[in-house]
């Protein structure tokens, strides 16, 4: 008896040594990763600290996607698109990413980092890809998706981190900024009466001129009203025929 019972033992510490567990250790990765993430940008916003960090997992391609959310404050969301983009994107480069310890038999790798707000289920919340980097971003803002190319009309004063006492909804100081984002809301505008009207041939203006505001809306993050007056005065400082009222 005592010589199967150490014939069964071997195998299953030689598993153990190997790696027996068929889930990730997320309180591992968790105690390995909060220091990253404590040291960053990010941590200027947690809600609680490093209780304000959890961890999660799905399997992916036979190996598992590890998923890290935070909870923030207000204050994270008084910085503009663009700065949200740098700071997570500077914390990611802070997490390591040699985790597949912690994942038993299968490789396990970093997947999104989400940040949520603390406070209001009404904030959106934000993501970004933990293994990317600089230039090649992708925000994801309430499953919209922006490229670092498409925020480049928000202000970041110091080029690398945004300034946290910035507000995205104050007054540009450089009217070539002014002049470029109007631009580009406007232009994002027509292309949009193009894509849903078919180039102008099922124009129905109760129907489209609000669904296109709020598009432009969302995706410049400003106010309807606000995409409304962009457009009618680009649209008459051009000479040319608009199809909305404000």
């Amino acid at each position: 008896m005592k010589k199967t019972l150490v014939i069964l033992f071997v195998p299953c510490l030689a598993l153990l040594l190997n790696g027996c567990s068929s889930t990730p250790e997320l309180n591992s990765i968790k105690m390995e990763t909060d220091s990253s993430i404590e040291n960053s940008k990010l941590a200027d916003y947690l809600a609680d600290g490093t209780n304000s960090i959890s961890y999660s997992y799905k399997e992916v391609d036979d190996k598992y996607k590890i998923n890290v959310k935070t909870k923030v404050d207000n204050s994270f969301y008084a910085n503009n698109p663009l700065g949200i983009l740098n700071i997570l994107s500077r914390t990611v480069e802070e997490m390591d990413s040699d985790i597949s310890d912690f994942c038993g038999r299968k490789d396990c790798e970093f997947g999104n980092l989400k940040v949520v707000s603390a406070t209001s289920s009404k904030k959106d919340p934000y993501s970004l890809k933990i293994d990317t980097y600089d230039g090649d971003e992708v925000l994801v803002r309430d499953d919209v998706k922006y490229k670092r190319d498409d925020l480049t009309y928000y202000k970041d004063p110091e080029g690398i981190l945004p300034d946290p006492n910035y507000n995205e909804n104050e007054d540009y100081d450089n009217n070539d900024d002014v002049l470029q984002f109007n631009d580009a809301v406007y232009q994002y505008m027509e292309d949009k009466f193009d894509e849903i009207t078919n180039s102008g041939e099922n124009y129905i203006p109760e129907i489209d001129d609000p669904k296109v505001v709020k598009a432009a809306a969302i995706h410049f993050d400003i106010t309807e009203e606000k995409a409304s007056e962009i457009y009618v005065n680009k649209a008459v400082k051009e000479g040319e025929s608009y199809k909305i009222e404000y």
